[in-house]
C-alpha cells in the first residue's frame, strides 16, 4: 500500500523530478532485495501424515494403542542482517485423523482430558519455534559461533535431545556453538518446554509429578575430523539428576565404522525424595553399547551389543533415557526402545540389516535380543521389524520420504505401567507378546 501512495504521488509530480525520484525509489528497492537478511531468507511448506499403532498386555488386559494424524510445517529462515542477526519461525498445524484409547502413548495427537478415552484425542496448532540467532564468522572459517535465543529445538545438543512425530518438541531457552578448527564447545540453559504432542507449555518434572525442575544447563565438548568424532556431554536438571554423555565413532577404512556409547545419571536430592516405587534406580544409573557398521553402495549391516547397571533395592532399575518428564534426553544407543533393553543387569545384542533392491528405495530388518536375571529366573525379551523406506532422489517426487514398518515382539508382564518388575506366577514371569507398526509420509515444497 505504502509502494501505491508513493507510486501515485511521484505521478503527480512534474516531469524533471520523476526521473531522479524513479531512479531513487529503484536503487532503495534493489538495495533492500539485494540485502543479505531477505536475499537469503528461505520458506519452507512441509507435511507429514503420521500413523503408529501397538497391541500389548504387559501392565493390564490386551489393549490397542493407536494414533494417526496430518501434520503441516511452516518454516521460515531469514539471512543475517549485517551478517550478524536473524530469526527463525516455525509453525505446525495438526488435524486428527484417527485414535483408540491408549492413543496418548503414542505421542501423536493432544490428550484433551483426563484418562486414556479415545474422545479426548485431539490435533492442535503452535508456534514451535520463533528465536532470534546469532552467528560470527562463516561456516567454513577456522573459528566462528552461532547461538540462538527463543523457542527452539535441540537435537542432540549437549545431553538434550529434540525428537519429531508429528511436531518436533522445542525449549525455551538459549544455546550456542563455538567452533576452532575440529573443535566445539556447546553450552544451553532451558527453561521449559512444548510438547511434540501439544501446544501447550509445560516445566519439567520430576517422574512422581511432585518436583518442578526449574532448569536444565549442558555443556558440551567434541573432535570430528573425516575418520573420528569423540563428544563429551555433561548436564544438569537442577536439583534432580546429573548426566554424562558420551559417544565415539571411529572410521579405520571408509566402509567401516566402530562406535561406543556411556550414558549415565545420577541422583541428586528432589530424585531421592520420591517413593522408591516410582524411582528407576537408587543412587546412579549407567549404559555401556558398542556398535559396528559395514556399508556398502546398496547394502548395509550394523550390530551393537549393549549393557545397563542401574541398582535399585528389591526390585529392577532401569536406566531412563530422559531428564525426569516433559523433556527428551540425547541417547544414540541401539537399544534405544522404551523400557526394554535397558533394564538392572541386562545384555542386549541389536543389529539393522538394509538392502536396495531397487534405486532410492531401502528395506531392511531391526532385531534385538535381550536377557536378564531375576529372582533366579532368566527374563527374555526382544523384537523383529521389518522396514522400507522409499526417498526419489530425483522428479516430482523428490522432496518426498514414505517409512513403513512392523514388527512382533515379546517381553514380560510387569506390576504396572510405571513398575517394570516382572509379574510372577508360581515364581515364574508370564511372557507378553507385542504387534506394532507404523507409517510416516513426509513431503516438503520450497516456497522461497
Amino acid at each position: 500500500m505504502k509502494k501505491i501512495i508513493l507510486l501515485g504521488l511521484i505521478a503527480s509530480m512534474p516531469s524533471y523530478y520523476v526521473y531522479a525520484d524513479n531512479n531513487q525509489e529503484h536503487t532503495f528497492f534493489s538495495s533492500i532485495g539485494d540485502d543479505p537478511f531477505f536475499k537469503d531468507s528461505k520458506f519452507y511448506l512441509s507435511t507429514r501424515n503420521h500413523w503408529k499403532y501397538l497391541k500389548e498386555n504387559a501392565a493390564q488386559q490386551k489393549e490397542v494403542h493407536s494414533a494417526w494424524g496430518q501434520a503441516f510445517s511452516f518454516d521460515y529462515k531469514s539471512g543475517y542482517l549485517f551478517d550478524t542477526l536473524g530469526f527463525d519461525v516455525t509453525y505446525n498445524n495438526v488435524i486428527k485423523l484417527g485414535a483408540s484409547d491408549y492413543f496418548a502413548s503414542r505421542n501423536l495427537l493432544y490428550n484433551h482430558g483426563k484418562g486414556l478415552n479415545k474422545h479426548n484425542a485431539t490435533g492442535f496448532n503452535k508456534f514451535t519455534q520463533r528465536y532470534a540467532k546469532i552467528k560470527l564468522g562463516d561456516d567454513d572459517s577456522t573459528v566462528n559461533f552461532n547461538g540462538k535465543m527463543g523457542w527452539h529445538s535441540l537435537k542432540d545438543f549437549g545431553v538434550i535431545s529434540s525428537s519429531q512425530h508429528l511436531t518436533r518438541n522445542s525449549y525455551l531457552g538459549y544455546s550456542g556453538t563455538l567452533k576452532y578448527d575440529n573443535f566445539a564447545f556447546s553450552l544451553g540453559y532451558i527453561t521449559s518446554t512444548l510438547p511434540r504432542e501439544s501446544s501447550r507449555k509445560v516445566h519439567f518434572m520430576s517422574l512422581d509429578g511432585k518436583h518442578v525442575i526449574d532448569n536444565i544447563s549442558t555443556a558440551e565438548i567434541a573432535y570430528k575430523d573425516k575418520n573420528m568424532t569423540l563428544d563429551y556431554s555433561y548436564g544438569v536438571a537442577k536439583d534432580y539428576l546429573r548426566r554424562h554423555a558420551i559417544e565415539l565413532a571411529y572410521k579405520p577404512i571408509p566402509k567401516l565404522t566402530l562406535g561406543a556409547q556411556f550414558y549415565g545419571s545420577y541422583a541428586l536430592k528432589n530424585h531421592d525424595k520420591m517413593k522408591q516405587n516410582v524411582t528407576d534406580f537408587e543412587d546412579h544409573a549407567w549404559h555401556y553399547a558398542t556398535d559396528l557398521e559395514w556399508k556398502e553402495t546398496d547394502w548395509s549391516i550394523k550390530v551393537g551389543l549393549g549393557y545397563t547397571d542401574a541398582n535399585k533395592r528389591n526390585a529392577i532399575g532401569y536406566y531412563h533415557r530422559h531428564l525426569g518428564k516433559n523433556n527428551r534426553a540425547r541417547f544414540n544407543g541401539m537399544a534405544a526402545t522404551g523400557a526394554d533393553y535397558m533394564r538392572d543387569g541386562e545384555w542386549v545384542i541389536s543389529s539393522i540389516l538394509s538392502y536396495d533392491f531397487i534405486k532410492d528405495n531401502t528395506s531392511g530388518l531391526y532385531l534385538n535380543y535381550g536377557e536378564f536375571n531375576y529372582k533366579h529366573d532368566t527374563l527374555k525379551n526382544g523384537e523383529i521389524n521389518v522396514f522400507n523406506i522409499w526417498t526419489p532422489s530425483s522428479g516430482m517426487f523428490k522432496n518426498l520420504s514414505i517409512l513403513s514398518k512392523f514388527g512382533y515382539g515379546w517381553s514380560y508382564k510387569t506390576q504396572s505401567v510405571k513398575d517394570i518388575t516382572p509379574k510372577l506366577r508360581h515364581g515364574k514371569a508370564q511372557r507378553s507378546p507385542t504387534l506394532s507398526a507404523e507409517t510416516a509420509i513426509d513431503y516438503r515444497f520450497n516456497i522461497l
